[in-house]
């Protein structure tokens, strides 16, 4: 798998950030990714990333950087843990 970053180092919380916004702003307006597809950028491993990624999305949710939806209804961060969600979610950026 041929990936924009270096498999065997550890992506920090940055570099996590900045990978979902670099696909969110290569995205039209109003679609959304998958964590997932923020997690695979970091290689093969990237299933081990995914608690960190979440993590990152909702810090960036509460910092009004994002969105996370699942259903199409906005997630409140601040009232849920990011883990305790159930079920596929998805990140968008908020509209201006």
């Amino acid at each position: 798998m041929k990936t924009r970053w270096q498999e065997h180092v550890e992506p920090t919380h940055e570099d996590i950030r900045d990978e979902i916004l670099r696909l969110l702003m290569s995205l039209k307006g109003g679609e959304s990714i998958c964590p997932s597809d923020a997690a695979r950028a970091f290689g093969s491993k990237w299933r081990q990333y995914m608690p960190t990624v979440r993590e990152v999305a909702a810090n960036m949710a509460r910092d009004e950087q994002i969105e996370v939806i699942q259903r199409g209804e906005t997630i409140d961060v601040d009232d849920r843990d990011i883990e305790s969600i159930r079920g596929p979610i998805r990140l968008r950026l908020i509209k201006r």
